[in-house]
């Protein structure tokens, strides 16, 4: 593994992928490197935005549901 990519960020791939993506990640100059982590921090914020929304929408839902049976 190189230090810029732990087998978190690599995911579970096949050894050979894992071995085209290091040598991908040697081959990067450091401004690369960084635009590339910016990247993947920016896709994981996202995600978790994406999921609080889906979790936002299912409370409003619920919410929605306990008033209609209040109200019989």
């Amino acid at each position: 593994m190189t230090e810029h990519m732990g087998m978190h960020g690599m995911g579970m791939m096949h050894p050979a992928q894992d071995q085209l993506m290091e040598k991908m990640w040697e081959r990067l100059s450091d401004d690369q490197v960084k635009k590339l982590i910016a990247r993947k921090i920016e896709a994981k914020i996202m995600m978790k935005e994406a999921w609080v929304k889906q979790l936002q929408f299912k409370i409003e839902t619920y919410k929605m549901v306990k008033q209609m049976i209040e109200k019989g």
